[in-house]
């Protein structure tokens, strides 16, 4: 059953995006042999553009398929227009090379939602790790999985993050109020509206490029903060709390540092 489950999320595809689908494909616990019996479904899908209407169509489909075939459902899967991956990827780059402690970090150990640099690690590894159905109309998924395995080999990444599920964000601060803001949104129609949603150039495409000059720094963050769980701003260090702040989905984009 889940083969032709997992088959027919990338037909899903095919149907809501015509001519705009550029790659689909599953990965994830299917893809690598190692799901449950009630698993989600990673669903990796590439357009030329964004289309939010058509996304949003599928990703209401692709949760009537999960609860007709009594899956779980977390998310509508990774849904990028070209640009805006490009964006993410270059922005992710970017980050570990200005601050590789953030592998160190609760943005990353805590797998926290609110970390830019996270969700581009979370893609890095859908397009290294195996994959189900593979459709690749313009054929640009070898130069995807190509610049994966290049970042991969450079900065060699933990697979299972220790802290997950056990991330700390300071009370009363930005990102705890919109942690909780999107919490509280996975169960009414408003879960689209968060970065597991719909429409991911809101939190990953253009305001990137100005995020990213706030990650020029003339020596890399390598000391880690304290604790792997606890949200690392604020910091005592100007240059490690404005890089932490440029990969933070909680702050403006005008922000030059934080506390």
């Amino acid at each position: 059953m889940n083969l032709t489950t997992t088959a027919r999320s990338v037909h899903l595809a095919e149907q809501h995006f015509g001519d705009n689908l550029a790659v689909a494909f599953v990965g994830g616990s299917y893809a690598r042999q190692a799901a449950k019996p009630t698993s989600d479904i990673d669903v990796f899908v590439l357009l030329k553009y964004s289309d939010r209407p058509a996304e949003t169509a599928f990703a209401q489909a692709l949760r009537a398929l999960h609860h007709d075939a009594g899956l779980d459902f977390e998310h509508c899967g990774e849904v990028f227009d070209m640009a805006s991956l490009d964006m993410l990827l270059a922005f992710t780059e970017r980050a570990i090379e200005a601050v590789p402690a953030i592998q160190r970090s609760a943005c990353y150990q805590a797998d926290c939602p609110l970390s830019v640099f996270r969700k581009g690690d979370v893609v890095f590894k859908f397009l290294e790790d195996p994959k189900l159905h593979v459709l690749d109309r313009m054929e640009v998924l070898p130069a995807l999985e190509k610049r994966a395995s290049a970042y991969f080999a450079q900065w060699p990444m933990p697979r299972v993050q220790e802290h997950k599920k056990h991330l700390t964000l300071p009370a009363g601060s930005e990102q705890a109020s919109l942690a909780q803001t999107w919490a509280e949104r996975e169960a009414t129609p408003r879960w689209i509206d968060t970065p597991v949603g719909v429409g991911l150039e809101r939190w990953f495409g253009d305001g990137l490029d100005e995020r990213a000059g706030r990650l020029d720094t003339e020596t890399p963050v390598t000391t880690p903060p304290v604790s792997p769980h606890m949200c690392p701003i604020p910091f005592s260090e100007v240059t490690a709390r404005r890089v932490f702040a440029a990969q933070c989905l909680a702050f403006s984009t005008s922000l030059e540092t934080s506390s």
